[in-house]
């Protein structure tokens, strides 16, 4: 059996996470605990603790981003939960947080309107732009990490330059209430999605369009690529998870109906797919069948962020019930919490 226990850190503490397998029937779908669980803290005695809204791993997986509506940005160590930085240079609700792909600039964002570049090699003194947008709920770096796209309450989506922090290039979006975007794998296209359920995709070098999909009549809440860049998923309001081809744009299968309005969803590989929303459990699925798994409980509220670290193969989560989860995908020594 595996246990994990922690010491109190000022400004977040560990509880001790445990888990055990047992095998499933085929008409029981298994449900796990997680491996450690980082519990947020109010800054001030008098405050109440923080709604995670976004979760972002650096590339070497060791460190942790976490923002929520505290207007807060903290940072942890990933293997001790040690909080490492606190940053209060945001003015609203931090909606969003992503890592560069070379681990060096942190990107957040939220409403009050304003992206803030955290050089992590620097005093952490925030470089700002786009100060006039309105609240920005999404953002994305290009892979090669030279280009940064945010969207929000706006029909635009804006591409920036993340070294020098300029506007480079402005796209027509598909609505104006952008929660999702998304680039593809190597780069050379950028897909967008909202509250008008239609899912938009350029070409990221020229901004052309490419294609329009209205996948859902209800506002779609999250999207990705897949790592291998043959499939984009998609998810939202209406509670099914929605799989297209990346090439031709086409819905190639629909998951199953969820108990729940889906917020976050993330590729654990190529053929494993995470999802996650108002139900408060993690679904995890296999592509390759269109079969769920496994389930991952344990949240008490709403789940509206996912990650997935590839080298160890761990799966987070973060919610509005203030936690961050850890879970193990490989370890099979685990606790069996319990079976439908």
């Amino acid at each position: 059996m595996l246990k994990l226990s922690f010491s109190l850190f000022l400004g977040a503490f560990i509880v001790a996470g445990s888990v055990l397998c047992s095998p499933a029937t085929a008409q029981t779908i298994p449900e796990y605990s997680a491996s450690s669980v980082i519990q947020l803290a109010p800054i001030g005695s008098s405050e109440k603790t923080p709604v995670i809204s976004s979760l972002a791993l650096d590339p070497t997986g060791r460190l942790l981003s976490a923002v929520g509506d505290d207007h807060t940005v903290r940072l942890f160590d990933v293997q001790t939960g040690r909080l490492l930085h606190r940053f209060d240079s945001h003015v609203d609700w931090v909606h969003s947080s992503v890592f560069r792909p070379d681990g060096r600039i942190l990107a957040t964002s939220g409403a009050d309107g304003c992206i803030r570049l955290w050089t992590m090699e620097s005093e952490y003194r925030p470089q700002i732009v786009g100060k006039q947008l309105p609240v920005i709920f999404s953002l994305a770096f290009s892979p090669d990490g030279r280009m940064l796209a945010a969207a929000g309450f706006d029909e635009k989506v804006w591409l920036f330059d993340s070294e020098r922090g300029r506007l480079a290039r402005e796209l027509d979006a598909p609505g104006r209430d952008i929660r999702a975007l998304s680039f593809s794998p190597d780069g050379t296209r950028l897909a967008a999605a909202g509250r008008s359920g239609l899912l938009r995709v350029w070409e990221a070098a020229s901004g052309r369009r490419i294609s329009d999909a209205k996948i859902s009549a209800r506002r779609i809440w999250t999207l990705q690529y897949s790592p291998d860049g043959k499939r984009l998923a998609a998810a939202g309001e209406d509670r099914s998870v929605y799989l297209l081809d990346a090439a031709t744009g086409e819905t190639s299968a629909v998951l199953s109906e969820r108990p729940g309005i889906v917020l976050t969803l993330c590729f654990c590989g190529p053929d494993k797919l995470a999802t996650a929303g108002s139900s408060n459990v993690i679904h995890l699925w296999d592509l390759s069948t269109h079969n769920e798994l496994y389930r991952l409980v344990g949240h008490t509220g709403s789940i509206t962020t996912l990650g997935f670290e590839t080298g160890s193969k761990t799966l987070i989560s973060g919610g509005y019930d203030t936690t961050v989860r850890l879970w193990n995908l490989t370890n099979r020594d685990v606790e069996h919490v319990t079976r439908r």
